[in-house]
């Protein structure tokens, strides 16, 4: 596959993890109220999101000839990928906090998009 399809997935999978975080951080915000298939959907686009990214991230550094010797960058946004492989879980039983979880999430993403725009180590 091209570079900018491995992008297209990239992003549309960073969408999914994203949602998911935050539609689970949402219910667990409101009491819980919901279950069944809200609350499956949820998990699913988590899961979903994060598989792609960790493959569309790979196909992302062979399209960028980054196969032998991987930079630091990389180390850090996979890192940053079990974090929020994690977070799922955190969400789930912390998530009646609120704003301290969903900060702490902007940050990480914001964290993996600068780490893949300015690639600084």
């Amino acid at each position: 596959m091209s570079y900018e399809v491995y992008k297209i997935i990239h992003l549309v999978a960073i969408v999914l993890l994203f949602s998911g975080l935050i539609g689970l951080l949402t219910i667990q915000m409101s009491g819980g109220a919901l279950a069944g298939k809200v609350k499956s959907m949820v998990f699913m686009s988590h899961g979903i999101g994060l598989v792609l990214v960790l493959i569309s991230g790979f196909g992302l550094i062979a399209r960028l000839g980054l196969t032998s010797g991987l930079p630091g960058w990389i180390y850090a946004k996979l890192l940053i990928w079990l974090f929020l492989g994690a977070a799922i879980s955190i969400v789930k039983r912390k998530g009646l906090i609120g704003w301290p979880i969903f900060i702490s999430l902007i940050a990480f993403f914001t964290i993996a998009a600068v780490l893949a725009t300015l690639k600084p180590f």
